[in-house]
């Protein structure tokens, strides 16, 4: 079972901080990702950076390549963003317990064609990074919003959703205090999400702490089939 030691946005007080007084003493700033896509560019302006985060106020402009002009342009009264060593904003990661990024440019309904995901402020489980999910519409040639993606990268799950795409698979996970976690697993039909796989791992159903109880339930022939099985306890 994954042992949570510290979330990072947590660690360094983003949540409990004032975004006035983390942004006191610093100005907007503006960056520019080129190697996110062969296809796009993303120009980010962000109020404030302090350390290792951006957050406040942003706008993601999007560029095709070679172009000056961008052809969309998302404005958002928050954000959150993670600089790497070189002080960039992180991109196209996805680590539950760490690193999030603030952009996401990736399939996420496997037709083929890059999809967009923009961090939108702190609204997932633990103040973590909450997302709004655009996919890419071929008859418009721009990114539309998806009110159903959209709910898989916030409220009680950590961030933004994993994608499997061997299996068309959108994943992601949640916890409840030490020892309760959980993974949910949807796949798409007609861009709309439904669930086809849970797995409960809870470490407070022993109350002597020695083993885990993992339930495992599938969406089989129209009805949900679950497992439960027993695990040692980590140490």
């Amino acid at each position: 079972m994954p042992k949570l030691l510290c979330l990072s946005w947590v660690c360094l007080g983003l949540l409990h901080l004032p975004a006035q007084a983390q942004s006191a003493a610093t100005t907007p700033k503006v960056f520019k990702l080129t190697q996110l896509s062969k296809l796009y560019d993303v120009q980010i302006q962000v109020a404030a950076c302090e350390s290792d985060f951006c957050r406040g106020k942003a706008q993601f402009s999007l560029f095709r390549k070679g172009q000056k002009q961008p052809f969309q342009v998302f404005k958002f009264a928050e954000t959150l963003l993670q600089l790497n060593a070189g002080q960039v904003p992180v991109a196209n990661q996805t680590l539950g317990y760490d690193l999030q990024s603030g952009v996401h440019l990736q399939d996420f309904n496997f037709d083929g064609q890059p999809d967009l995901a923009l961090c939108d402020g702190q609204e997932a489980g633990y103040g973590g990074p909450s997302y709004q999910i655009y996919l890419y519409s071929a008859r418009s040639q721009k990114f539309e919003h998806s009110p159903a993606l959209s709910k898989l990268a916030r409220g009680e799950y950590l961030g933004m959703f994993e994608v499997d795409t061997k299996n068309k698979i959108l994943r992601n996970f949640g916890k409840s205090g030490c020892c309760y976690h959980f993974t949910h697993e949807y796949k798409l039909k007609n861009n709309q999400p439904y669930k086809t796989r849970e797995v409960i791992e809870d470490g407070l159903a022993d109350p002597a702490g020695k083993w885990l109880q993992v339930t495992t339930s599938e969406w089989v022939s129209g009805k949900w089939v679950s497992k439960v099985k027993r695990e040692p306890m980590s140490q």
